[in-house]
Formats: C-alpha cells, structure tokens, sequence
C-alpha cells in the first residue's frame, strides 16, 4: 500500500483501488474523439458520488485494512547543558492566556536553597526558645509570689488572733465608681488571652424570654445579647457609673430594641419585672467575688427566677490547687482596693449553702473561673407572687 502524496486531506478524498486507464485515441485532424465506454462512466460517476473505498475492493476475510500512522507531538525535553551540568527541574506548563490584556506572570520556585532551609530553622529554634524562656520565666515568678504569700498569711491570721490588726473591709461600690471610666481598656486584653469571650458567648447563647441580668456593670456581655429571642432585659448594678456605660453601649448596638430598663440598685434588694411574675432566665457575671453578702443575692436571684427557669453564673474564685488559693488568700486586700474584688472565695460553698438546685458547673484557669447552670427549688403555688412586691 503506497503512502498518501503530498496534499492529502483525508481518507474521504482517497480511492486506493487502482483505476484502468482510458483509452486515449489521437484525433486527427477534422474528425472527433471517440466516446469512452458508458460502463466505465458510471461505475467512475458512483465511486465519486459516494461509494465506499473499502467496499468497492475485496479483501481477504482475516485481513484489515492498513492505514498510515501517526506520531504524537511529543512534550520537549530539559536537557543537560554539559556532562556535569545539574539538571533543571521540570516546570509546570504556564496556561494560556484568556485575554490579551492580562500578562501572567512565573510562578517562583518552591524549592529552598540551603541558605534558606538554615534560616527557617534558626527561626524555629529562636521562637521555641523565646517560649520556653517566658514559661520558664513565669514559672518562676509564680513560686516567689507562692513565698511571700505563705509568710503574709501567716503574719496576717497571727495579728488577727491576737487582735494587733483587724480585718479591713473594702468599700467595693467605691471603687467601682472610681474606676469605672478605665475598667473596659484594663481587661479588655486579659479577658481576650483567658477566652473570656468565648464562656460569655457560650452563657448568653440561648436565652429568651423576660432576661435579669444582676451585677450588669459596663455592659460587657451586651456584644452577645440574642435580642430576637428576648422578650425583655433589666440590667442591675450597684454601680451608677457602670450602669450608664452600659446603657450607652447598649442603645448604640440595638437602638431599636425598646424593651430595657437599668436600674442601678444591689442584686440582693427587690427587683421589679416587666410582667409581674418574675424572669424566665437570670445571669450574672463576675458578681459574688463583690458583693457585701453573696449568698442572699443567690437567694434573692432564685426567688426573682420562675419555676422551671434557669439561672446562669460565670464567677472566679478559688481554685483546685493549694499553691494557686495562698497566693489568692495572700493578695486579696490589694486585689479588692484595686479591682473590687475578693477573688478568693469559695464558689461552691456558697453555692451550698445559698440552696441552688446545681444541674451542671465547669471549671477553667486551674479552677479558678466556675461557669454555673442552676435552676430555683421547686416552691409551692402561693409562693410564686411577684417577689418584689413585698418590701424586705
């Protein structure tokens, strides 16, 4: 089988059966041509038409028909540019560009040389060091303050028995009043490292219904308020300062929700609702550690809760470890001048003895911080009167 000429097109135009040749007669000089044949027309006239080439020749039973190959366009190759060149890294094809405007520029190369695989391990090795230094650092700190904190205590219950020092008492309204104006800047980033951001979320994630939030202070849980879902919210703080900083932050993230009110009073006093029968939830954070008596304000709390309400607490006190509750005990009093707070009590005994029907509490910050779920002790029917209406 001969290969196709030059120009070829395709196997529609090609005949491979061989073609007799016509018979060609000279025509002299006066006379015509003779006709070919009309046999040999129409069987030319069909194979041009549309005759299949295959058909038209017989071939042997067992034998297909060949045809020529065609090689694939092979991808080029990188090549060595001498014996004892390093061989370039095949590249990846850049795409074609879409629009003529646009340039589409090389992608740098991921591998690293050994310059920079050192400095990135230098780098590693740095960064693990500063780590370990600040622990190490910290760790330190932490047992010279545990020190100084059992000889204070010491020192401290000896006068108190012997009546050479009394037990000062720490207006803690008065110093939240003071700072009131700088207390959001103060915490703002150590509540930020200790994810109290995220246990503020997590508590204020289902409320609804009529809200009581008891020791509101600046407002920090309003970010997290699902006011769709509320019904109704009292703030309460014994604070006026905080409380208008709160009320301004509040009215400034939803000023069309009108169903608020703030009144600046003790949590352990009578507290008015909206309908008269009490608060469908009631929370508090970071309240018992300043209030002058926390267990009658957990009290008053479960009365001003309705029956199969809940009532949600995030508070610190002290912790699982005895090292971490002397140094607390130690720096109490300087705590509670500076801050407001008796950050050394002891949560769950107040819990007890307040009466709380405790359905769940997790621990954070070597248990310090108590994140409570607790509901009111099931009352009779005449007991559920509006508690406010009765003075104490």
């Amino acid at each position: 089988m001969a290969p196709p000429k030059k120009g070829f097109k395709g196997f529609g135009e090609w005949d491979p059966t061989p073609r007799p040749k016509e018979p060609t007669s000279v025509a002299k000089e006066g006379t015509n041509p003779t006709p070919a044949p009309a046999k040999q027309q129409s069987s030319r006239q069909s194979s041009r038409r549309g005759s299949n080439p295959t058909t038209s020749r017989q071939l042997p039973p067992n034998q297909k028909p060949q045809f020529p190959k065609l090689e694939r366009a092979q991808p080029p190759r990188i090549l060595a540019q001498g014996p004892g060149a390093p061989r370039e890294p095949l590249r990846p094809p850049v795409p074609k560009q879409k629009y003529s405007n646009i340039v589409l520029e090389e992608r740098p190369s991921t591998t690293l040389t050994t310059a920079q695989k050192v400095k990135r391990v230098r780098g590693i090795y740095w960064i693990t060091g500063i780590g370990v230094y600040a622990l190490s650092s910290y760790g330190v700190y932490l047992y010279i303050q545990y020190g100084k904190a059992i000889k204070l205590n010491e020192e401290n219950e000896k006068q108190y028995k012997l009546g050479m020092k009394s037990r000062p008492e720490v207006d803690t309204n008065q110093v939240y009043e003071n700072i009131s104006g700088k207390y959001d800047s103060n915490v703002r980033w150590s509540e930020f490292f200790m994810g109290m951001s995220l246990l503020r979320r997590w508590m204020m994630w289902g409320l609804k219904g009529d809200i009581l939030e008891a020791s509101a202070g600046t407002g920090r849980n309003n970010s997290y308020y699902p006011v769709r879902n509320c019904k109704s919210i009292t703030m309460v703080d014994n604070s006026p300062n905080m409380l208008i900083i709160a009320k301004n932050d509040f009215e400034s993230r939803y000023p069309r929700y009108g169903h608020i009110s703030f009144a600046p009073q003790d949590a352990s006093q009578p507290i008015k609702s909206p309908s008269g029968e009490g608060f469908d939830q009631v929370i508090q954070t970071m309240g018992l550690c300043s209030q002058k008596c926390p267990i009658e304000t957990l009290r008053n709390l479960e009365q001003h809760c309705k029956p199969g309400g809940k009532i949600l607490l995030l508070e610190h006190g002290r912790s699982h470890y005895e090292w971490l509750n002397n140094i607390l005990d130690a720096y109490v009093l300087d705590h509670a001048r500076n801050w407001g707070c008796f950050w050394n009590r002891d949560i769950g005994g107040l819990l007890e003895e307040s009466g709380l029907v405790v359905t769940k509490i997790s621990r954070f910050h070597l248990g310090t911080t108590w994140l409570i779920e607790a509901s009111p002790r099931p009352r009779k029917q005449d007991q559920i009167a509006q508690p406010g209406s009765e003075s104490k």
